[in-house]
């Protein structure tokens, strides 16, 4: 196999991170094998093939936990139509910085027709105006505006970030991890 010794990894976590940062960078940017990587960084190979394998598993396993978070979402939204968002907006949703309002939407309809309130006085909870709830819930359009010598069209929101939507079904009595995307 090789010298065992040679295989020790950095003690403190923070060092071995850096590492493996320099490591993957070099192999990605030179086209390099680890090997040739570990020697031009000055590492053991072992250690470098093990930093390495740790940083590919943990990528895989992000990717696969962000491919089931939209998967979750999607199916939790069925007659969405999904091709109408933005490669921007799938990917915010995918990384779990956003979700479609929707979900906050129907929850906060049960909420009003349960309760017998309106979103003005959710919006009063959340100490922020009606008028930017309803937005925030793709109830009403954003108002159009000129920016930069374009006129930006009044729009209506399809997501919102996962704070806005925490603190909504947070004020409406859910947990947030009671809601998918959440």
């Amino acid at each position: 196999m090789g010298d065992t010794a040679a295989c020790t990894l950095p003690a403190d976590s923070g060092r071995a991170e850096r590492l493996t940062a320099t490591l993957v960078s070099v192999i990605e940017r030179d086209h390099l094998s680890v090997a040739a990587a570990a020697r031009s960084v000055g590492v053991g190979v072992e250690t470098a093939g093990a930093l390495v394998r740790k940083w590919a598993i943990e990528r895989e396993a992000a990717e696969q936990e962000a491919e089931e978070r939209l998967d979750d979402v999607q199916r939790m939204c069925p007659g969405e139509d999904w091709w109408s968002y933005t490669d921007r907006q799938l990917s915010a949703i995918e990384r779990g910085s956003a979700i479609p309002n929707r979900i906050a939407r129907d929850l906060v309809d049960v909420w009003c027709a349960r309760t017998g309130q309106t979103t003005g006085t959710l919006a009063a909870m959340l100490g922020i105006g009606d008028e930017a709830l309803r937005r925030s819930l793709g109830l009403a359009a954003t108002p159009a505006h000129v920016r930069n010598g374009r006129h930006r069209p009044a729009r209506v929101r399809k997501t919102m970030m996962v704070q806005a939507a925490g603190r909504i079904v947070r004020a409406l009595g859910i947990p947030p991890c009671e809601v998918p995307g959440l």
